[in-house]
């Protein structure tokens, strides 16, 4: 049976901390494989939480709707979440940006139009009247990437479809493919590469069609109560991961390169197309 099929439980997974200080939550939603089991998430955290001296635990959100409410409810908190909720989080919760992944070198990646390799389809146009499998509707890559894309043609994503069928993470529609559930698909990049990875017998039974973008890489943010003094010291810890032992191993199993600081700005091409499809 499928996993996006089962129900996505809230897992909170307690990291050693000291006692002196109270813990945080960094919350994941649909930024990585294997969702509420990915150990090398807690790794993260927990490397993270040490170098910055910032207390973490980790919490694996349902949605990024969920997570934007973590982190409104618990400022405190940080997340690694999706270009699209940060531009809406930063306008009405003061969510601030820490820093953003490096992908193949570059602080960005594609949305893939993917469907499975017996299909003759050519572009996301040609599905008409299919099944359309996304990951969520705040997410970039898997919703508002190619809603703009079909918008610049003309095209409304809602009714271009047959049925538009939300799976709750971008593995969980590679599986819905697979199974011949859905027609096409829109995927993050990074998750694909590291899909296919895992599960390399795939590889052949699936095709990308079009690469849209490219996008701003999903940011490491912070809600507003996080004072600029922790955020200057989590940044330092992002940007020398690299040249740490340790956080360079990470770095290598996430599929990473190393971490940028951008401005929210960097952010402004997802905002014109949110703008665009309002």
């Amino acid at each position: 049976m499928l996993k996006f099929i089962a129900t996505l439980l809230l897992c909170l997974l307690p990291l050693q901390v000291s006692a002196e200080q109270p813990q945080a939550t960094m919350v994941l939603s649909g930024v990585m494989l294997e969702q509420g089991s990915n150990k090398l998430s807690v790794r993260f955290a927990t490397w993270l939480s040490k170098q910055a001296d910032y207390p973490l635990a980790v919490k694996y959100a349902e949605s990024y709707q969920s997570l934007s409410n973590t982190l409104r409810e618990h400022p405190e908190c940080l997340a690694w979440t999706c270009g699209a909720p940060f531009i809406e989080d930063h306008a009405s919760d003061q969510q601030q940006l820490i820093a953003v992944p490096l992908f193949n070198g570059e602080p960005t990646y594609h949305a893939l139009v993917v469907t499975r390799s017996e299909r003759h389809e050519k572009t996301l146009n040609d599905f008409k009247g299919s099944v359309f499998a996304y990951s969520d509707p705040r997410s970039n890559s898997g919703f508002i990437a190619p809603s703009y894309a079909l918008h610049q043609q003309g095209i409304d994503i809602n009714v271009h479809f047959r049925y538009l069928m939300p799976t709750g993470l971008h593995e969980y529609s590679i599986e819905a493919l697979l199974a011949g559930l859905a027609d096409v698909a829109c995927i993050d990049e990074y998750v694909f590469a590291q899909y296919l990875k895992l599960h390399p017998d795939t590889k052949d039974k699936l095709l990308v069609l079009e690469k849209l973008g490219p996008f701003p890489f999903t940011p490491i943010v912070a809600g507003r109560l996080v004072s600029h003094k922790t955020i200057t010291r989590l940044q330092q810890a992002l940007l020398d991961m690299p040249n740490n032992p340790e956080g360079k191993e990470i770095l290598q199993q996430l599929g990473l390169d190393g971490f940028v600081i951008k401005q929210p700005s960097f952010y402004k091409p997802i905002y014109d197309m949110l703008q665009a499809l309002q």
